[in-house]
């Protein structure tokens, strides 16, 4: 794994828990659906209904997109809640793969070597001595503890590349089907 795309999963997982505080209303009638469709956006009968995708270009972009807060002031071009075949445009764009003719359309495949799975021993998470998830976390080799100096450290490193480069993606969206209990997420990321 390069260090951009370390870099970028360390952000991915300290973002996932800042996502704006927009009420549940709002981000609810907007948000795609996360299913894989090769139709497009218009043709697709549940991903018609959703269109909350937007390509911010400016100086400006990070903090109309709301991710100047996080120290993100670098691309100048954001892309935010890409629709899949918008995606799957950038995807072909930038020649992340090769696209393969599927049995129900065009389909998107990467090649990932030798790093074919999940890696489980690669996850760490802040141990905040003395808060709530301290005493309600299953710590193990799973979920390996790590302290909020390193965690500052990592996230500096992320953030110093996020301002590196010229294009970033980001998506706003919930984890979890039942409304009462479901959480918002951001994801910031390159393709």
């Amino acid at each position: 794994m390069n260090a951009g795309l370390q870099l970028t999963v360390l952000c991915l997982h300290f973002l996932v828990s800042q996502a704006p505080h927009y009420p549940s209303s709002t981000l609810a009638s907007k948000q795609q659906v996360a299913r894989k469709s090769a139709l497009p956006i218009e043709e697709d009968p549940i991903r018609g209904e959703y269109d909350s995708s937007a390509t911010y270009s400016g100086p400006d972009a990070c903090a109309r997109v709301g991710i100047a807060s996080l120290g993100i002031n670098g691309p100048t071009t954001i892309y935010k809640n890409q629709t899949f075949e918008e995606l799957f445009q950038h995807e072909v764009a930038n020649a992340e793969g090769e696209v393969a003719d599927a049995e129900y359309g065009d389909t998107f495949c990467v090649d990932t070597g030798k790093f074919t799975g999940r890696s489980p021993k690669d996850k760490w998470i802040v141990k905040n001595i003395g808060s709530e998830s301290e005493a309600l976390i299953d710590w193990g080799d799973v979920n390996q503890p790590t302290s909020p100096e390193v965690f500052d450290e990592l996230y500096e490193k992320a953030v110093n590349h996020f301002n590196s480069i010229d294009k970033a993606y980001v998506f706003d969206g919930f984890c979890g089907a039942n409304p009462k209990s479901q959480r918002k997420i951001r994801f910031v990321h390159e393709m």
